[in-house]
């Protein structure tokens, strides 16, 4: 369907270049369901776990060093300035919701649990950030994720997940008042932190869709044709709506199946943890009360409210902002569908597949590489695949 869409597209190449980024992300999600299978998800969880924390380690330091150069300089900081390294802040947010989950595995991996304050301390800082840089979006869902998480769980679980975390966000709410709103107050002439109330033209792009999906409403427009589409009240180059995007682009078949299959995926995972409800209440019910361990570890498949909670986060976000066209939110919300996968078994990968994989790869991100420096990109920083998303 996909394929079709993007023949019958105004720019075809462009149009086949994002279906060629879906297979580089279809390889990305098999060969981590092979580590899986090779080395067990316990293991591969932990590297997870230990990248999260090393990423929100280095973040939080970069952003404690900018926030007091700004303070000697007596220069006023804005949403963008204090975290570097991103074009847009937005971008990290976009990682923030999906790595700031991965911190609670310190709760569920007897090998981790020694470093669940550390963890803890960086989910701080990470929702000091998220409320420094206004992601509205973000915040939203952090506390929707959570909340539907938590209403799925046992009266222990819930427990066990919730009391850290809002400890977390008690600590990193009251290091943005202090930080970003009282102390800011004596030494710049105003405020570093602004409420927003609009909509920052989301709302304008969504009606924008629904006004002109029904000129190809079947096919839709073709992958990524958004980056192109006249007359759109904003310049991005994608609608920061998920199933919008894939409305506009892929047709109403496209996006009926993906909203189906989003649906479905959310029952299955919150199903899941209604069955680790049942496990935990046998588990309590066969156990004399001295014994019962509150702090049940990852025999017991807790580590699914994790992947879980950051799923969830990942999948309301993705309704305000581009997580599924950032690459790198792309790779790690590929990484996050397949770490969520249950049957992964030990298998010899034979030779032709070996081969296919290889040519896809090679084929594929050579095309990607290439494209990077085509005429046809708009010098404007509106990003897509690249920083200059546009195309002309």
């Amino acid at each position: 369907m996909g394929f079709i869409s993007a023949l019958n597209s105004k720019h075809t190449f462009w149009s086949l270049l994002e279906l060629a980024n879906f297979l580089l992300l279809l390889c990305l999600f098999y060969i981590v369901g092979v580590l899986i299978a090779d080395i067990g998800k316990t293991v591969v969880l932990q590297y997870f776990f230990w990248f999260a924390l090393f990423f929100s380690v280095c973040i939080s330091v970069k952003f404690f060093l900018l926030l007091l150069f700004h303070a000697f300089d007596a220069n006023r900081p804005d949403v963008h300035s204090l975290v570097t390294g991103f074009m847009n802040v937005r971008f990290f947010n976009q990682l923030q919701v999906m790595l700031m989950p991965l911190l609670c595995l310190s709760f569920y991996i007897e090998q981790l649990k020694k470093y669940k304050r550390a963890a803890m301390l960086a989910f701080s800082v990470l929702w000091l950030i998220l409320l420094q840089s206004e992601a509205r979006g973000a915040l939203l869902a952090m506390v929707v994720a959570a909340f539907v998480v938590y209403s799925f769980l046992s009266a222990d679980l819930r427990k066990a997940f919730i009391r850290p975390i809002m400890k977390a966000v008690t600590l990193g709410t009251l290091l943005w008042l202090v930080l970003i709103i009282i102390i800011p107050l004596f030494l710049f002439d105003s405020q570093i932190w602004q409420l927003r109330t609009n909509s920052s033209g989301r709302i304008d792009m969504w009606i924008y869709i629904l006004q002109t999906i029904p000129e190809h409403v079947w096919l839709g427009h073709g992958p990524m044709s958004f980056a192109w589409a006249e007359a759109r009240p904003l310049p991005n180059a994608h609608p920061h709506n998920a199933l919008l995007q894939f409305l506009y682009e892929f047709g109403v078949f496209a996006f009926i199946l993906l909203a189906s299959w989003s649906l479905m995926k959310l029952r299955v995972i919150l199903k899941r943890l209604k069955l680790l409800r049942v496990k935990s209440n046998e588990h309590l019910a066969e156990q004399p009360q001295s014994s019962i361990n509150k702090n049940l570890d990852i025999d017991t498949g807790t580590t699914d409210i994790v992947l879980v909670f950051s799923l969830c986060a990942t999948w309301v976000y993705a309704m305000f902002d581009g997580v599924i066209v950032m690459p790198l939110s792309q790779a790690l919300l590929v990484a996050l569908l397949a770490l969520n996968c249950r049957q992964y078994q030990p298998r010899a990968i034979a030779l032709p597949l070996k081969v296919a994989l290889v040519a896809i790869v090679i084929i594929c991100g050579a095309l990607l590489i290439d494209s990077l420096c085509d005429a046809a990109l708009n010098q404007q920083l509106y990003p897509r695949l690249w920083l200059t998303g546009i195309i002309n």
